[in-house]
């Protein structure tokens, strides 16, 4: 049976767009916690925010929460059973400059592996349980498996693909798409029909919006799906 997984959010499309996609992979094992968006800015007891019922999940995915919700939930939710959180940045603006080493210490410190994809399409994790997870659930860094036919693409398969679905969304459409380079424009075309969600707010870390990292993704991954533009 796959890890169960909670996602705790403030709403709006994007969490939603997660939630259903992991759903989808494995019902009944997806639980859904939407947190009030207006917050003071300091929150004196934030555990009393979580829902009563938050915890018991394996997996936490934390979407664009309050610095101090965030910063509690190692604490609040690792006694219940979690055993990893999943924390994506697809906003500079969702998470304040060293909350994340914080974080990650508060995991460590209650035995819990943590991760900060940015995007969350970045996830490429490197601890058991997250790389169970991704396993379990076909999700992460996007991975895709084509099969070639007459110059064509016949079918693709989703090894990996972005928790939001975005990956598979892509895919299903490049079916019939000349096996060339056109593929993988394509494959970025795509991303801004659905469209990708991330922010085109300036990354002060990257100089560059994490939107158009969430592309460089995916045409990679359209480039290395098909041999012959693997070297190129």
């Amino acid at each position: 049976m796959p890890l169960s997984v909670e996602v705790f959010h403030i709403g709006g499309r994007y969490p939603r767009e997660v939630r259903d996609h992991m759903a989808a992979q494995a019902q009944g094992l997806v639980r859904d916690h939407p947190l009030p968006a207006a917050l003071p800015l300091i929150v004196d007891d934030p555990e009393a925010v979580l829902p009563e019922d938050a915890g018991g999940a394996e997996i936490i995915i934390a979407i664009n929460l309050h610095q101090d919700i965030l910063d509690v939930l190692p604490r609040a939710l690792a006694p219940r059973g979690a055993r990893a959180l999943i924390v994506p940045i697809e906003s500079p603006e969702w998470i304040r400059p060293g909350l994340t080493t914080q974080v990650t210490r508060e995991c460590a410190r209650f035995g819990m592996e943590s991760a900060f994809p940015k995007p969350l399409c970045a996830l490429n994790p490197k601890t058991p349980i997250l790389m169970q997870f991704c396993r379990e659930y076909k999700v992460g860094r996007p991975a895709l498996e084509v099969a070639v036919e007459g110059g064509r693409v016949a079918a693709v398969n989703v090894l990996a693909g972005s928790p939001c679905g975005l990956t598979d969304w892509v895919a299903e459409r490049l079916v019939g798409q000349p096996a060339d380079e056109r593929f993988e424009r394509a494959a970025v075309e795509l991303l801004h029909l659905r469209p990708c969600l991330a922010t085109q707010i300036l990354d002060p870390d990257t100089g560059d919006t994490i939107m158009h990292e969430s592309i460089r993704i995916m045409e990679g991954a359209a480039r290395e799906a098909l041999p012959s533009r693997r070297t190129s």
